[in-house]
């Protein structure tokens, strides 16, 4: 990470969206719902035997959940508010419009948009030591 160079704002946020948009796919490859507290994988095989199947099929099952608990460990080291819009905008089931996070947060749609801007760059430092960031 260079400090000296400017930060590409642009691309940094799109690379964030990309991966947060991604966590919801990725929860359910996971085969349940993902939290910080300790997880317990169980994939039995129901029917015929096919070990190679079924051990690609955990690892899928692993890498979705590890690369949903990265997410939730960037999204924990946001401040409050910013991990609350990203929550609101990305994690939940139902995602909601800047109005209802601004009705809930009490801020104008407006002042959701900057804030969600804001949020997206600082979980780009926070994931995975600043991955997604891009340095122009």
């Amino acid at each position: 990470m260079d400090l000296t160079r400017p930060l590409d704002e642009k691309q940094t946020k799109s690379n964030t969206r990309k991966i947060l948009r991604m966590y919801r796919q990725l929860e359910r490859q996971a085969g349940k719902r993902i939290t910080l507290a300790g997880q317990k994988i169980d994939d039995t095989p129901k029917g015929q035997f096919q070990p190679d199947r079924l051990e690609n099929k955990i690892i899928r099952r692993l890498d979705a959940e590890r690369e949903c608990l990265e997410i939730l460990e960037a999204v924990e080291r946001l401040e409050d508010r910013e991990k609350k819009i990203i929550q609101l905008t990305y994690l939940l089931a139902t995602q909601c419009t800047n109005y209802k996070i601004g009705q809930e947060l009490q801020y104008s749609e407006r002042s959701i948009e900057r804030l969600k801007s804001e949020a997206l760059i600082q979980f780009a430092y926070a994931y995975k030591n600043g991955e997604l960031l891009v340095w122009k």
